[in-house]
């Protein structure tokens, strides 16, 4: 709070005369007060550099003389050459591929299975016991559109399919007709360049 006081102070915005008493006695604020006063001169470069002029040289002798301690390497990370050739990673390779072949294999005809009984299980309340397990057939044993919700009205009829296929051709007639126009202009066009 009184480092607060002290920053208002400075700018000139709470100016007590008791704050002013409490900054002459107290020797941590008129620490804080100078310390604010040349970072204030620096920031707004109203005083020479405050390091002095041999700050450079002393910082390079302190660098020079420093101690570095020096750490051995004794052993380093193998390569991924290394670990491929260990004995122990042949035999888990060797090993783990199979297992995971396995795994994948049980893991799908566990997966079978239990969607065949769950399956099973919702149509024995409907169906008798001798419904076999893989159907063949759809459910009501008739062949069906590709989709099950598929409306009936949106299943075109004969005399529809025969009116689509008339457009369809003359759509076809018409492009062949175009076709060959262009490409007789195309024709003319490179006999008479060259």
């Amino acid at each position: 709070m009184q480092k607060e006081l002290l920053s208002a102070y400075m700018d000139g915005e709470q100016v007590d005369a008791s704050f002013t008493e409490k900054l002459c006695c107290d020797k941590s604020l008129s620490r804080s007060w100078a310390t604010y006063h040349m970072a204030r001169a620096v920031i707004r470069k109203e005083s020479a550099v405050i390091l002095g002029t041999d700050f450079t040289a002393k910082m390079a002798d302190l660098i020079e003389h420093e101690e570095i301690e020096r750490v051995e390497i004794t052993t380093s990370q193998p390569t991924v050459e290394d670990v491929k050739n260990l004995p122990f990673m042949r035999k888990f390779k060797s090993f783990f591929a199979p297992v995971a072949q396995i795994a994948v294999a049980a893991s799908v005809c566990l997966v079978a299975v239990f969607g065949v009984q769950s399956f099973n299980a919702k149509n024995d309340v409907n169906n008798a016991p001798e419904t076999p397990v893989l159907q063949t057939l759809p459910f009501n044993n008739s062949v069906q559109e590709v989709s099950y919700n598929a409306p009936t009205k949106d299943v075109a009829k004969a005399d529809q399919m025969e009116q689509k296929n008339r457009r369809i051709g003359a759509m076809l007639q018409n492009y062949e007709l175009q076709r060959r126009m262009h490409a007789d202009a195309l024709n003319v066009g490179s006999n008479q360049a060259k």
